[in-house]
């Protein structure tokens, strides 16, 4: 008769390990993940893209719920990471509407590594993702890149705009 008894505890033990090791490798996963700590942490992760007549200029906004209700012009958000390759391309796009839209809409992007909170209260589950927000409310917004996003999102916009 075989006695399986040694080789179920065997079996036993080295899940056990496999459990532990991968419990500890979660653990250390969960604490590198960054995280925006203090207001100038958020002041990189958050901030206005502004055409000053000659170049862009991105100004940190440490307090993104303030920004979002004294302003009066439509809020272009794009909620982007740096590992993210449609979110690089998107980049001069969104560059290029602040400076199409000077002085009528705003351009804010957010790097959701560092400002996750910000990215879940707007309901985010995927980047580059876009929303056009109008007195504090998302009125339109749109997720993923595309060779006409520029047009796509200067539509939103001026829709925003004539209303």
């Amino acid at each position: 008769m075989v006695d399986y008894s040694k080789k179920i505890r065997i079996g036993l033990i080295v899940i056990v390990v496999l459990a532990v090791i991968a419990i500890g490798i979660f653990a250390i996963l969960a604490q590198n993940k960054p995280v925006a700590e203090t207001n100038s942490d958020l002041e990189s992760a958050v901030y206005e893209v502004i055409w000053n007549g000659t170049d862009y200029e991105h100004v940190g906004i440490a307090d993104f719920a303030a920004y979002m209700q004294e302003t009066k012009e439509p809020i272009l958000i794009d909620f982007w990471a740096e590992w993210c390759s449609p979110c690089r391309l998107s980049a001069p796009v969104i560059e290029e509407m602040a400076k199409t839209y000077d002085g009528r809409a705003r351009i804010v992007k957010i790097n959701t590594d560092y400002a996750g909170p910000i990215a879940q209260a707007f309901g985010v589950n995927g980047i580059p993702h876009f929303s056009v927000v109008k007195d504090s409310t998302v009125v339109d917004e749109l997720t993923g890149y595309s060779e006409e996003l520029g047009s796509i999102l200067g539509g939103k916009l001026d829709t925003v705009l004539a209303g």
